[in-house]
């Protein structure tokens, strides 16, 4: 059973973003705080906008490492007779007999599958080089066997 990852992102990656959003969002918290409670000197009157812009981006660091890390469920895999996928368009399990399928068109980044009375087209946009190669690489050889 081969399965390639339908995204091309690094779980590593992905924590980082959420460690350091939340250490700026501890941090524009903090901040917020420290302006509230702190002394409400007359030497100033403009309010410190940081602790607000660190809340911010704390938040959007742990929302973009939270939708990376979602991503890694979608997967495309097969074997000698099945191509399994879960894709983020239809978000459940799809299998598909190589048996059932009547012809292929591979283009440049997806394959356009072809049945008695329906197409199926998997997007490889998202996929890595070389997972792309590797999916490419199989059904080249279906493509010609079905011609």
């Amino acid at each position: 059973m081969t399965r390639v990852k339908a995204f091309k992102s690094q779980t590593i990656l992905s924590k980082l973003m959420i460690g350091f959003g939340i250490l700026f969002l501890l941090v524009g918290i903090f901040a917020i705080v420290k302006l509230f409670i702190g002394d409400s000197g007359s030497e100033s009157s403009s309010v410190d906008w940081t602790g607000f812009l660190q809340g911010f981006q704390g938040l959007f660091f742990i929302g973009l490492g939270a939708y990376n890390l979602r991503n890694e469920k979608y997967y495309i895999e097969w074997d000698e007779h099945q191509l399994r996928f879960f894709l983020p368009d239809t978000k459940q399990l799809e299998t598909i007999d190589f048996a059932d399928i009547d012809s292929i068109n591979i283009r440049l980044f997806e394959i356009e599958l072809y049945f008695k009375d329906e197409k199926r087209t998997l997007d490889l946009n998202s996929l890595k080089d070389e997972d792309l190669k590797k999916v490419k690489y199989k059904f080249e050889p279906l493509q010609k066997a079905l011609k």
